[in-house]
């Protein structure tokens, strides 16, 4: 499998989808999941930078 064939088929894919209340709970909690991450990510850059900054002086 490539990956046009993958792209073509995400449209069925997401039409085929029934959004109910469990589903949207279950994308909700990916969501935040990532999003936790993301922002876990970019604080501990922040810290290490101003690590790396204080290190200097």
């Amino acid at each position: 499998m490539n990956f046009v064939s993958i792209a073509a088929s995400l449209p069925h894919l997401f039409s085929s989808l029934t959004l109910d209340d469990s589903s949207l709970a279950l994308i909700a909690l990916l969501a935040g999941m990532a999003g936790g991450w993301t922002l876990t990510g970019w604080r501990d850059q922040v810290k290490a930078r101003k690590a790396k900054i204080n290190r200097k002086f």
